[in-house]
């Protein structure tokens, strides 16, 4: 079985989309289905950072890419 997940990424622009995962898929393998590494980003659930390991348990997540430098 598989669920629906609409995802926003914020990356200096937004972009939308909404991506079949299965019920039972975690945050990484969300990730990897979109091709993003897990490093450069945060994934949210209501403003709340989730952990990579847990599974999706949303509709709606955001994907927040992170700039670090000197």
């Amino acid at each position: 079985m598989s669920r629906k997940v609409h995802i926003t990424i914020q990356a200096g622009e937004i972009s939308e989309q909404t991506v079949e995962v299965a019920e039972s898929a975690t945050y990484e393998d969300l990730l990897n289905t979109l091709d993003i590494n897990q490093e450069t980003v945060l994934v949210l659930n209501g403003g709340n950072a989730v952990p990579l390991d847990g599974t999706v348990s949303s509709d709606r997540l955001t994907i927040l890419r992170v700039v670090t430098g000197g």
